[in-house]
């Protein structure tokens, strides 16, 4: 793949969102703030797409700008946010110009005992950096595994009604859409998820409180048959005087059969610390019972915080096959002076399909150095040991050093 530049695309859409947003936001009183951020990061990496054989050495010198607006009222609220990169390397696989766009739009209108809320988002990557996740950082959930070069755009909405906010028992209705397209590779199909819910909740007392969810969702993959899940569950919530207990069940009717489990979660909320820790066990689609489980724990510590993490479960993936999914993660940082501090961060995740049993590991060393500079600027330099293996294709691995500027602001008019 030659190398592209997607600057003209790219920059109508950020230009459009923001014409829209900005008079939006202008239309209401209060809460306003804006958020800026720059970046300049200079890395080398080497076999940045986790390949066997291993891909030669990439260097890449990239600056990245990102604008936020939220604004928020009694009855009304609004999120805006726009974030691109300037990139050039020494890869003729890897498009220069403007890279990894990403756009988020949020409204929101605020009734007495209800609310509707609107969004929508665009977003570009680069499928080697993509190429470890297991896991969405952001989400927790399961993404589909992904290969070959080129890039991965995702775009979608949600929309959402909630009622009964304010009273003894209320409920939530939502739909939502996820077109994924890839350009300049061939290993990867298109698709789109469509997804229709509706939940309803009710409060015996004060500290209970009782739930039932039903959720449709339909995967249609360019070249295969759609396929339909229908999922149910029903929760039942005690709220404690440090946390809560949490009891839930469910049932999911796909294409490939029925996978049902159960699950009991408990959760400790302290003045230096939290902790969480869920026990279950599930039935997949080929009849099989697996224990699962998750636990999360995090504490304050006098000069920064520790975090762990830990996680096994079954669940289908963003590409609807059956997955056995166990990960692992720790995080520590730590203030060494008043401008400086360190951070260290360990992620491994594996998953099993249960369909072919075909196994694939990941695993993430992370060391970041981080001094703050006058005018509110801060110097990072780190270093990325990532680790990949895969039956058929064998153990891969990947070294990262990085060099980054950077600063975030925040205004208020």
């Amino acid at each position: 793949m030659r190398k592209q530049v997607r600057i003209a695309e790219c920059a109508m859409g950020l230009g459009l969102m923001a014409v829209v947003a900005v008079p939006l936001a202008a239309q209401d009183e209060g809460g306003l703030r804006l958020t800026f951020g720059i970046s300049s990061r200079l890395e080398n990496v080497r076999n940045p797409g986790l390949t066997v054989p291993a891909e030669p050495d990439q260097t890449r010198a990239s600056s990245r700008l990102s604008f936020g607006l939220t604004d928020t009222t009694r009855r009304s609220a609004i999120s805006f946010s726009v974030a691109g990169t300037v990139a050039k390397d020494n890869d003729d696989d890897t498009p220069d110009g403007l890279v990894d766009p990403n756009l988020n739009l949020s409204l929101k209108r605020i009734a007495a005992t209800s609310a509707v809320e609107l969004s929508a988002f665009l977003r570009e990557n680069d499928l080697d950096s993509l190429r470890t996740l297991i896991l969405d950082p952001d989400t927790g959930d399961i993404v589909g595994d992904v290969t070959g070069d080129g890039t991965q755009r995702q775009k979608g909405g949600t929309v959402s009604f909630a009622f009964g906010e304010a009273g003894p028992w209320g409920g939530n209705l939502s739909g939502s859409v996820t077109e994924t397209t890839y350009t300049g590779t061939t290993s990867e199909s298109d698709s789109r998820r469509s997804n229709l819910g509706a939940s309803l909740r009710f409060r015996v007392d004060p500290a209970t409180e009782v739930s039932t969810g039903l959720r449709w969702s339909r995967y249609a993959e360019a070249g295969e048959a759609a396929r339909k899940t229908v999922r149910s569950d029903f929760s039942f919530r005690r709220d404690q005087r440090a946390g809560y207990v949490l009891a839930t069940v469910f049932a999911e009717a796909t294409e490939d059969g029925t996978r049902s489990g159960l699950s009991f979660e408990r959760s400790w909320e302290l003045p230096d610390s939290s902790l969480s820790l869920s026990l279950g066990v599930t039935r997949g689609v080929t009849g099989d019972l697996t224990p699962t489980g998750q636990l999360d724990w995090q504490k304050e510590l006098s000069r920064g915080t520790v975090s762990v993490g830990l996680r096994h479960d079954v669940s289908a993936g963003d590409d609807d096959q059956e997955t056995v999914v166990t990960a692992a993660r720790f995080g520590l940082s730590h203030e060494l002076t008043r401008l400086s501090s360190i951070e260290f961060g360990l992620n491994a995740s594996g998953a099993d399909a249960t369909d072919t049993s075909e196994a694939t590991w990941n695993a993430a060393l992370s060391a970041t150095y981080s001094h703050s500079l006058p005018n509110e600027w801060t110097l990072d330099a780190g270093m990325i040991h990532r680790i990949r293996s895969e039956d058929g294709s064998g153990k891969a691995t990947s070294n990262t050093v990085f060099l980054e500027l950077r600063r975030n602001m925040e205004w208020r008019p």
